[in-house]
């Protein structure tokens, strides 16, 4: 028999053996003519010569021949949290000569048509709100979503993973060209190999598919710690924070009516360190980290550190002296894998005991000193090294092995952030993941992280808290700060033979929001659900900025808010949040221009006559259950349930 059928519930699988081909359907999305394959150094080949080596009421499993060695593709219904039915499908190989490295493709769909698609990035920020028509690659992680004719298609692989698996793709016009699900298997150590499983769940509704799976993949029994909001040094002062200015923020904070009620934790980002891989307090802090841990908690605050645990600057003791611990290139010599704003470092290699156990004393250390919080930094940069010390250890599990000393030296002691964070590491060694790239206050920025933090909505509450990163305010309209432009941090980026048009841009100091853009931006952070942290010189900010920050810190907490138009925009303009007061509802002009918004209430479960600008504190009616608001270029408009 060349064609082999399965009907799993509400999902069909039509094998054809004769022509090495695969078909799907599930729900209103038909995938024809899938295709198994498998890639080395670049070359790919295509499996031959399918035949059935168990057909049985829950599984069905391909024999195929490849020039790679025997191969085996697995078909198996899959149910989410939720009770949808889907497919789950992965290949094993079983390798006839040695390699370095197999991309294992237990799915490529040649062509199928889509409206929206929504990139999930591996790590911090990396998400995309794909609307079409467009061109574009994609290169999405963990979940992708595929929306057509108002249904959503998921493909899921496990967030805790060996192997580093991802969905690529061609978007030409409305279709999807080549859509790729594979596994990397690097380096091959064992003769027998398995891609990660990708599961595929197809429904009408896009949201509940992403809740599933972030309750599937939450760690039973983990105990989800939400954050109080706190203050951290980075976005205003970077690498000039000093003891000093710390000490001068925490004394405003203390004494603030507002902020002294809700800010419990400072946290000391990058610029306290000699340098990387040398975590000992500089000049800027002359009477050291343990005095400033002591100073801070007298004063009522919980004290935070930055550290990079794997970044090694070359001019550090621990690169000139432990050189057998940084991971190595294809030459098999240490290489400078670190690069971050023009700043070079070795990998220190976490695969070592002898790394592991320095990782556990330098936290050890900071932790006897008074330190409860860590932002734990650069953690993905690790996987640029090429070559590790035990080659036994997947690239999946590298992340892991960098934080498991760390939460083993801080457990019951300290909490533990994840920036940078590879989500394949899982939920079990962090308190908090960052869920955006870099956030600043400036326009651009605003805009680009919007989509990041509305695609992880699924991970707040479930896995962790999510870090949306910094609630700023200050700008031109929220200062009072004579030095407001004053640091320039992308100026490194300028070389001596960059013309003056390629510089453009170099010297934006990253200050320029305006006051509507800082509601936007705060508005984002408080309807994600997540984290709170302000980074403004606090001291240096007018009336207006402090009444931003004092109405953000004050806010209740509410759960995840829902971005209604994930599937049908290129930033989240419409959101609904719910809290213990009643529904919070943001709507954002992402435009140049004035822009007129609407939203039916009632379609989403909502009765109330009237909503409270969380701003300004005036009411909006609401009549037939649906509000309108015109909004200014830039502007969101955040209502609370009177």
């Amino acid at each position: 028999m060349s064609v082999i059928s399965k009907q799993w519930q509400d999902v069909e699988l039509s094998v054809n053996a004769g022509d090495a081909s695969y078909n799907l359907k599930l729900g209103k999305f038909s995938l024809n003519n899938c295709t198994a394959l498998m890639e080395e150094s670049k070359t790919s080949y295509k499996t031959s010569d399918w035949k059935v080596i168990q057909d049985a009421p829950n599984k069905l499993i391909i024999g195929m021949k490849t020039a790679l060695g025997k191969a085996k593709l697995i078909f198996s219904p899959a149910l989410n949290k939720n009770n949808v039915a889907g497919i789950k499908i992965h290949i094993e190989l079983e390798l006839s000569k040695k390699l370095c490295c197999v991309n294992l493709i237990p799915l490529m769909v040649p062509a199928m048509q889509a409206d929206h698609v929504l990139e999930h990035g591996r790590t911090m920020g990396g998400c995309r709100m794909i609307k079409t028509p467009v061109n574009s690659d994609f290169r999405s992680t963990f979940q992708t979503m595929v929306t057509s004719g108002g249904a959503h298609l998921q493909f899921t692989h496990p967030l805790r993973q060996k192997n580093l698996s991802c969905v690529t793709g061609k978007i030409n016009g409305r279709k999807i060209s080549g859509l790729t699900v594979s596994s990397i298997i690097n380096p091959c150590v064992k003769k027998k190999i398995a891609s990660e499983h990708v599961s595929i769940f197809a429904s009408a509704n896009g949201h509940d598919l992403m809740t599933a799976y972030g309750e599937g993949e939450r760690t039973q029994g983990k105990e989800i710690i939400l954050q109080e909001p706190g203050w951290n040094s980075w976005d205003y002062y970077r690498w000039t924070i000093s003891e000093e200015e710390v000490l001068k923020n925490a004394a405003f904070i203390k004494n603030d009516p507002v902020l002294s009620k809700h800010i419990k934790r400072i946290t000391i980002d990058d610029g306290w360190q000699y340098c990387y891989g040398e975590w000992d307090a500089n000049p800027l802090f002359p009477n050291g980290m343990e005095y400033l841990a002591h100073k801070l908690t007298e004063m009522g605050f919980e004290p935070g550190l930055w550290i990079a645990p794997t970044a090694i600057e070359p001019h550090s003791r621990m690169a000139q002296v432990k050189t057998e611990m940084m991971a190595k290139g294809v030459s098999g010599k240490p290489c400078l894998a670190f690069e971050c704003m023009r700043r070079y470092g070795f990998i220190l290699d976490p695969t070592r005991k002898d790394s592991r156990e320095w990782l556990y004393n330098l936290f050890s250390r900071y932790v006897k000193m008074g330190y409860k919080f860590f932002k734990l930094d650069f953690l993905g940069q690790t996987l640029k090294a090429r070559n590790f010390s035990d080659p036994s250890v997947p690239r999946g599990e590298i992340i892991g092995k960098i934080v498991e000393p760390i939460r083993t030296a801080t457990k019951g002691k300290a909490r533990i952030l994840g920036c940078n964070y590879n989500f394949e590491a899982g939920d079990q060694l962090v308190d908090s993941v960052r869920s955006s790239g870099d956030v600043h206050a400036d326009w651009r920025c605003i805009k680009e992280n919007s989509s990041s933090i509305a695609a992880r909505f699924w991970s707040q509450g479930r896995l962790w808290d999510n870090d949306p990163d910094f609630a700023l305010c200050r700008g031109p309209q929220t200062s009072k700060d004579p030095a407001l432009n004053d640091l320039k941090p992308c100026l490194v980026f300028v070389t001596p033979d960059k013309s003056e048009k390629d510089a453009i841009g170099t010297d934006n100091a990253f200050a320029s929001a305006t006051i509507e853009e800082a509601k936007t931006l705060l508005g984002l952070v408080i309807i994600s659900g997540g984290c709170i942290n302000l980074s403004d010189n606090l001291p240096r900010l007018n009336k207006a900025g402090l009444d931003l920050l004092r109405r953000t810190v004050s806010a209740e907490r509410g759960e995840a808010g829902i971005p209604l138009d994930l599937f049908q925009s290129e930033h989240p303009s419409i959101w609904i949040q719910k809290a213990s007061g009643g529904h919070r509802i943001m709507l954002t002009n992402w435009s140049d221009k004035e822009k007129t918004m609407s939203l039916d209430l009632k379609a989403h479960g909502i009765e109330c006559s009237s909503l409270t600008d969380f701003w300004a504190d005036g009411s909006t009616k609401i009549r037939n259950g649906i509000i309108v608001k015109k909004l200014k270029p830039h502007a969101s408009y955040l209502g609370r349930m009177s």
